[in-house]
């Protein structure tokens, strides 16, 4: 339908002479239609516009240049290059008109782009009763007369107009029409060319989300006074790849992409950062509320299952908020705290986590010391010192304890307190892992092949290593080939370890049993689950917190705890394990409180594995 009178090139070869502004070809259908009609497509054609990413009306001199060159070809005192978006008539640049937009429904633009010829001109506008010719305000001259061409940048509607304007009713010469034509082809042409390079140099490829740079002015233009910044991490996505090659990787990222798009569409600012992470920015947000209500929504909402061709997949999210201007008074403060709160949710496998100030400064120094740690274990700095653990009754010594030490280049032996958790925060505590296992299990060969009676190792098993599918083939893989590997390894983790995912926990150490490796629990009693979990728990041993060992011969409410505590593991056919034994009155307390073995400075440091060979050639210690 046309809402302005138009007149094709075919068909002016028969109309009045240009020469004749008098006529016109305004039909009675127009007369009936002031009404503003949109474009079928309207939200994808709104859509492209944004994508266009237009300067502000005025302010783009290659686009005041197509138009000084449209009013020129064509003879007439005003002209403009229009941006029709979802309420105004925007002219991206002018002549001869003074302001810089009209309302939509106002408009000739607005009413061209829903036609679909060409060239659309309108000889005298007197002839439309709904159209004001002092359209532009009583100062400026009136539109009389009016031609355009629409602007499409790709299939589908325009999105404006390149138009000429006079004071008087008149009509274009042929010439004229097709100069118009022939620059309006060149301005599309151009603003897709921008389109591309804006695609190129601030979208992401795979996704077409902002990139960082595109989201930091976004931000600056934008001026927000309050908000909540979050990062996005996708958990799972590189094992998907791994499992189902790169391109479903890709397209599971781009729909995950699609449902952030959701976000913007409600005034969030979305970007991907790499691969599998991106940033959000909701602008108002309060930071309280949102993680306590809307923060559980957006990762629930976001890790429901993709469809990528025949497959279902899922991919868990992380999220890391923080607090603007609150936790970060520029976007990169607020950036990072979000970052050490995204990093937090890692390190304890959380759906999300709010930035907290009192945790910042440990994350920041663990995130430092990362390149340290990294070149660590690509240089072998890591060390496995072994701790014996000593039957109580008789003195021999039954197993020991792997504890890992970092032989610094510059400072020398560091204890674990001083790089494990950074292993923990960073994720670096699985390869870590892997790397103390192999030391453990080639000690113990070299012990057996000595002639020595090598005793079981254990090994401390960290949260992630248990989240980690492959803790149990890293078993596998270093018992392999041993002649007796059942009685190589033992694995120990802490009830906090546990806690986390209790189930989850539950099928791991099952299966890990059903290797033959026997598994304890570290730190009884310190945890919130002992009693209530203890009796699922598929373990051997529990192994009583030194806090209690340190006040069993002085104070007769811990004597009590532990005396709990063995009492509940004899009845379920568990071994007790003392640690932090340093004196003979404390043996001899837990002797008389059946506690199976011990460990401690009584007995022995940590001490290397020759130190460990030589003491299995000495014979028992003390009891």
């Amino acid at each position: 339908m046309n809402l302005l009178q138009v007149t094709s090139l075919a068909s002016r070869r028969r109309a009045v002479p240009a020469d004749d502004p008098a006529q016109t070809t305004s039909g009675p259908a127009l007369a009936r239609t002031p009404a503003l009609l949109l474009p079928t497509d309207e939200p994808e054609r709104l859509a492209h516009l944004r994508s266009l990413g237009l300067a502000e009306p005025g302010g783009d001199p290659e686009a005041a240049r197509f138009v000084e060159l449209a009013a020129m070809l064509c003879g007439v005192p005003m002209a403009a290059l229009t941006i029709v978006d979802a309420t105004r008539q925007r002219y991206l640049a002018s002549r001869g008109l003074p302001t810089r937009e009209i309302a939509r429904e106002h408009g000739l633009c607005a009413r061209a782009i829903v036609s679909g010829e060409p060239l659309i001109e309108v000889p005298d506008t007197a002839r439309l009763p709904w159209f004001d010719p002092l359209v532009h305000g009583t100062r400026a001259q009136p539109v009389r007369f009016y031609a355009c061409v629409p602007l499409r940048t790709r299939q589908g509607s325009a999105i404006g107009t390149l138009c000429v304007m006079d004071s008087v009713p008149r009509r274009l010469t042929r010439a004229q029409r097709e100069a118009l034509l022939s620059l309006a082809a060149s301005v599309a042409s151009q603003l897709d060319l921008r389109r591309q390079l804006r695609e190129a140099t601030q979208t992401d490829r795979l996704t077409g989300l902002s990139n960082w740079s595109h989201f930091e002015d976004r931000f600056e233009a934008g001026r927000p006074e309050r908000g909540v910044a979050c990062f996005v991490r996708l958990k799972s996505i590189n094992q998907i790849g791994t499992a189902h090659g790169f391109r479903t990787a890709d397209a599971l990222i781009r729909q995950f992409a699609d449902r952030l798009r959701g976000l913007a569409a409600e005034g969030a600012l979305v970007g991907r950062i790499k691969r599998g992470l991106f940033l959000v920015f909701f602008p108002g947000a309060d930071p309280d509320g949102f993680a306590q209500a809307q923060a559980q929504r957006l990762a629930t909402r976001l890790e429901e299952p993709y469809r990528v061709d025949a497959l279902t997949l899922v991919c868990p999210v992380h999220l890391g908020f923080a607090d603007f201007p609150r936790d970060g008074r520029t976007l990169d403060d607020v950036v990072n705290a979000a970052d050490v709160a995204l990093q937090l949710a890692i390190e304890r496998d959380e759906p999300a986590v709010l930035f907290d100030s009192a945790v910042a400064p440990a994350a920041r120094a663990h995130y430092r010391l990362e390149p340290q740690l990294r070149e660590a274990l690509a240089r072998d700095e890591f060390i496995n010192l072994y701790q014996p653990k000593v039957d109580l009754g008789t003195g021999r010594l039954v197993g020991v304890e792997a504890l890992v030490r970092w032989v610094h280049p510059q400072r020398g032996l560091l204890t674990p307190a001083e790089f494990v958790p950074a292993l923990e925060a960073t994720g670096l505590i699985r390869e870590a892992g892997r790397h103390i296992l192999r030391r453990a299990v080639a000690d113990w060969r070299r012990w057996r092949e000595a002639g020595l009676r090598a005793p079981r190792i254990a090994v401390n098993v960290a949260a992630a290593q248990l989240r980690e599918g492959r803790l149990l083939d890293d078993l596998r893989d270093v018992l392999a080939g041993l002649p007796d590997e059942r009685e190589a390894l033992a694995v120990e983790v802490t009830e906090s370890v546990l806690i986390g995912d209790m189930e989850q926990a539950i099928d791991v150490l099952a299966r890990i049993r059903a290797l033959g490796i026997p598994v304890a629990i570290d730190d009884f009693g310190t945890g919130y689950s002992s009693l209530s979990y203890i009796v699922r728990l598929p373990v051997d041993e529990v192994k009583i917190d030194r806090s209690f060992v340190e006040r069993l011969a002085s104070d007769d409410a811990y004597r009590g705890i532990v005396a709990t505590c063995v009492g509940l593991a004899r009845n379920l056919g568990l071994k007790v394990v003392a640690e932090g034994i340093e004196t003979p009155e404390q043996a001899r307390q837990l002797q008389i409180l059946q506690c199976d073995h011990g460990q401690g400075f009584l007995y022995s440091p940590a001490v290397s594995a020759a130190e460990i060979a030589a003491l299995l050639t000495s014979g028992r210690f003390p009891v």
